[in-house]
């Protein structure tokens, strides 16, 4: 846990909210971390029940419902509370308005996890009898009081900070290296919290949010089919008790795996390719028989008796990890991107000249996803490139040419401000010569910006 004094430096002030709107109530995780604060605070003391209440956030969306939480909180404790917005000596506010007391509050987003954290000093403001010699003099000493607890969805999005003009849409780093060609990727949930999983040819790798390996599995390839080119399809879901599936192209079924330790074990096996999973959904395909393409074949569910819908070809299909109007995108070999609807229908533009490696993800917190994609030509140097269909300038961002070719992608939220980050495989060569792949984070986290 955070000391108090980084908490107090990351959540230092912000400009003075402006009056909470009627209608929603907060989300539930404000009303949990407020009442949590406000225990800390304690009933009134020798009945001085007036408090002055100042909420000041670093993102201006989080003020007016977090304001609301803690003045009911508050006000169960025993308080009349009468909320302060901007006053500029706050103290000298509450005083001036007959308070008894002044708590200020300080909340934002803890950085790198998805909780909420409160830090509160509770100010007497009631004339002392030292007053008359020192002015500002306190009848008793302040203390501080604070909170933390997980942030929803609803209070990760509320605490996102408002883009500083000029600065970029997204950023790309590094999150880690990992010897070998990257197959493909996953992104979400594991079963204790944020994860990756990375398919590679001999093995698959599932790893934390920040890029540390936890577990693998080396298949045993015995019986698998030969191919031209090794590929694999892989999803992070719910798959009957286990939350990863992978199927390599030439292997015969599709592993179901669960982590043991540092080891993933098969668990159960499926007579179909899992190409992805997010928002409780599953979509799955098959390979064409002798290659690492798929079939134009996209189910909901394991059906044996599946059809491909076309004689088309994909390169693959990516799932945006909160639905919403683009829920599914597929890759044709043409390179033409389909964006789909929930229900794996088209809704959207068909985006030509996308590149193999793509993605997914709501990157700006808007609801509609963007399509996170490398240069249309596997040709290096590769570049980062975001574009969102449904506006009228549908390049948001470019990145700078980068050494490699971005051969897979994900989307999710590996930052935890409640917006998606996309992930992209980049490989290219190592020191040695041999083959690496450094998984780079896409990311629109405004504690990530220059």
């Amino acid at each position: 846990m955070l000391a108090l004094p980084a908490l107090l430096a990351a959540l230092a002030a912000a400009p003075p909210i402006a009056a909470p709107p009627a209608g929603a109530p907060p989300p539930p995780a404000l009303t949990a971390v407020a009442a949590d604060l406000a225990r800390a605070v304690g009933a009134p003391l020798d009945d001085r029940r007036g408090l002055a209440l100042r909420v000041e956030t670093r993102a201006p969306a989080l003020a007016a419902p977090l304001e609301t939480a803690l003045a009911d909180a508050l006000a169960r404790q025993g308080y009349a509370v009468a909320p302060q917005r901007g006053a500029a000596d706050a103290e000298a506010a509450a005083r001036a308005g007959g308070q008894d007391w002044l708590l200020r509050v300080q909340a934002g987003l803890v950085p790198g996890r998805r909780e909420i954290a409160l830090v509160g000093e509770v100010i007497p403001a009631w004339e002392s009898f030292f007053l008359q010699r020192r002015p500002g003099a306190r009848a008793v000493p302040p203390r501080l009081v604070q909170a933390r607890g997980a942030a929803d969805p609803e209070t990760l999005l509320l605490g996102r900070e408002e883009r500083p003009a000029g600065a970029p849409f997204a950023r790309v780093r590094t999150l880690t290296r990992l010897p070998g060609r990257v197959l493909a990727l996953a992104v979400g949930d594991a079963g204790d919290g944020p994860a990756i999983a990375a398919a590679m040819p001999g093995a698959v790798l599932l790893l934390s949010g920040d890029g540390a390996v936890r577990a693998r599995r080396e298949p045993d390839r015995a019986g698998w089919a030969p191919v031209r080119d090794p590929a694999a399809t892989l999803a992070i879901g719910d798959f009957g008790g286990a939350r990863l599936a992978v199927q390599w192209a030439g292997a015969p079924r599709t592993e179901v795996l669960a982590r043991r330790g540092d080891r993933l074990e098969v668990v159960a096996s499926l007579p179909a390719a899992p190409l992805c999973a997010a928002d409780g959904a599953r979509v799955f395909g098959q390979f064409v028989a002798g290659t690492g393409l798929l079939a134009d074949l996209l189910a909901p569910v394991v059906d044996p008796a599946a059809r491909p819908r076309s004689e088309r070809t994909l390169y693959g299909v990516a799932a945006a990890a909160r639905g919403g109007t683009y829920a599914f995108a597929a890759l044709g070999t043409d390179l033409n991107l389909v964006l789909l609807g929930p229900d794996l229908e088209p809704a959207g533009p068909v985006l030509a000249g996308a590149g193999v490696g793509f993605a997914l993800a709501d990157l700006d917190g808007d609801g509609t996803a963007e399509v996170v994609t490398s240069s249309p030509t596997a040709t290096a140097p590769d570049r980062v490139r975001v574009l969102a269909p449904a506006t009228g300038r549908p390049l948001v961002f470019e990145s700078d040419p980068l050494d490699g070719l971005l051969l897979a992608g994900a989307g999710g939220d590996l930052t935890g401000d409640g917006a998606d980050d996309a992930l992209l495989g980049l490989v290219g060569r190592g020191p040695d010569g041999a083959p690496v792949t450094d998984l780079l984070l896409v990311t629109s986290d405004l504690r990530e910006l220059p």
